[in-house]
């Protein structure tokens, strides 16, 4: 193995499954599995107050062009708004659907907040983590990005008081290095590590070889950034209205649901931020979605826990069928005819 710091690339992968995608066997024989994962970041994002040189103007309402070096009541409230109103209309809003759902914790965040601590586990909610802080995790060292992992570790179980936290990452801002990190902190603390949420690779679950060195590789829950709220704050073509999301929203679930009523079985994400849907009118339109799905037969709504635990149980790690063990020629083999 390389140097704790250095980048370790697995071998790209463009085949996967390929035509023979596996009946992933939901339970109760469901057609698809879907995941609500909830970015739980508010007060976790860049900030002069917590010793940045500029505050964080991504995926804001009015975003800004240039970066401010001063603090900015207008950013702040803006964040403030997913802690103080949409994390409440999240947590009514799929309780009325008996729905759960994954929080994604950046523990800075929860540490200003450790009110909704409560309410979210007791609503049956998993936790899983994204870091300390939220930001490009590109921009800083791989020392200081080692410590926060283990931080955020340590600051998940004191919060909660679970001692088995966290399960599942999705650190959404990494770097090239971020999940051999956190694989190697899970295994340093024989803390194990269930699955990484930082893919984009398929519509199912996948193994890859493990960068921590740990002989059952690495359980792979990818996830999407085309069914998430971002787009209604992102740049370039996003949502014009909140019917907009919620059209795509059925429009994503129905071709995969097709899929799996022809025994193709899909996993379909949805990733929210509680500062955007939070909103009135969007959560209105997006409990459209969830009623949409309630109505429909053999939809399995999971946290990512359970759905990686499933995976496991039906699907056990085999090292020959992993993702990144295709295995292709060197460039100076190749020969065109």
């Amino acid at each position: 193995m390389a140097g704790k710091y250095d980048e370790e690339w697995l071998e790209r992968e463009f085949v996967g499954y390929g035509y023979t995608s596996p009946d992933p066997k939901w339970p109760g024989g469901a057609k698809i599995a879907v995941n609500f994962l909830i970015q739980y970041n508010m007060g976790a994002e860049l900030n002069p107050a917590e010793g940045d040189e500029y505050a964080d103007g991504h995926l804001l309402e009015i975003p800004r062009k240039t970066p401010t070096t001063e603090r900015s009541d207008m950013l702040e409230s803006q964040i403030e708004f997913g802690a103080m109103m949409g994390v409440p209309r999240l947590l009514t809003l799929f309780k009325k659907y008996n729905m759960p759902c994954t929080w994604n914790i950046y523990t800075r965040a929860l540490e200003q907040a450790p009110y909704w601590v409560k309410p979210i586990l007791e609503a049956g909610h998993e936790m899983s983590l994204g870091g300390h802080r939220w930001w490009n995790n590109m921009d800083i060292s791989p020392e200081t990005e080692d410590e926060l992992i283990n931080l955020s570790i340590d600051k998940l179980q004191e919060l909660t008081g679970d001692k088995t936290l966290p399960k599942g990452w999705f650190m959404d801002r990494r770097s090239n290095i971020s999940t051999k990190l956190y694989s190697l902190a899970h295994s340093t603390r024989n803390l194990p590590l269930l699955y990484s949420s930082d893919s984009q690779t398929d519509d199912l679950p996948y193994y890859q070889p493990s960068l921590s060195g740990e002989s059952e590789g690495l359980l792979m829950l990818p996830m999407s950034y085309d069914t998430s709220d971002w787009r209604f704050n992102g740049k370039g073509s996003g949502w014009a209205s909140p019917k907009d999301f919620a059209t795509y929203l059925i429009d994503t679930f129905d071709c995969l649901y097709a899929e799996g009523s022809r025994g193709e079985g899909r996993m379909m994400t949805v990733l929210l931020h509680p500062h955007i849907i939070g909103r009135a009118t969007r959560t209105s339109w997006f409990e459209g979605f969830l009623k949409y799905i309630s109505e429909k037969e053999g939809v399995w709504v999971a946290t990512r826990e359970e759905i990686a635990n499933h995976w496991k149980e039906t699907f056990p790690y085999d090292k020959e069928k992993a993702f990144g063990q295709t295995g292709q020629a060197p460039c100076g083999q190749i020969h065109f005819e």
